[in-house]
């Protein structure tokens, strides 16, 4: 896995880093994804165990793609509404939408974070690091049916994202990294 570029979805306040292995940064992917029925039909029928977990209340696989596709369509405009003001109204930034993804880590350099989709209960991640307040970098997402990510191995190649982007804003001198500087 290589970070081949960064991209401004909303400048100095959301960015998104985008893998040599995929033709659409991170933040892009995801939604386009979620918005395509041919893919989450496929998804929900590899997870269908997972999606008839009683959390679930037994939605079927129809259900689910309509809940994803109206999920995802509020969970963008939240993220992008939220980037956009949050650089000039304190009270509500990022870092009111994303949250720490541990709890045991909050407040590390370059934290680990989470956004949920909107429709709750949400299935719908966002995963990013946060560099402050109003400032994340977006680096996967995924559809997590499960009660933690370490049980299902596209949810634990989003734990290797983010760890890796992680460690690729720590130690990457990059032209592509300007939008902010590390002390």
């Amino acid at each position: 896995m290589k970070i081949i570029d960064t991209f401004a979805i909303v400048k100095e306040s959301l960015y998104s880093v985008q893998y040599d292995t995929e033709e659409l940064n991170e933040f892009a992917k995801c939604f386009e994804l979620w918005n395509d029925p041919i893919y989450l039909r496929e998804f929900f029928e590899q997870h269908k165990e997972d999606l008839d977990n009683k959390f679930w209340n037994g939605i079927s696989i129809e259900q689910a793609i309509i809940k994803t596709k109206e999920d995802a369509r509020l969970f963008e405009e939240e993220i992008l509404y939220i980037a956009e003001s949050g650089k000039t109204e304190r009270l509500e930034t990022l870092s009111t939408l994303f949250e720490p993804l541990s709890q045991r880590v909050i407040g590390e350099n370059l934290e680990r974070d989470k956004a949920k989709g909107m429709k709750r209960p949400s299935w719908l991640r966002i995963y990013a690091i946060r560099i402050e307040a109003n400032l994340f970098v977006v680096c996967g997402g995924a559809i997590k049916l499960t009660p933690t990510m370490n049980t299902r191995d596209h949810l634990i190649l989003e734990l290797d994202k983010l760890e890796f982007t992680r460690n690729y804003l720590q130690e990457e001198d990059d032209e592509n990294l300007e939008f902010f500087e590390l002390n």
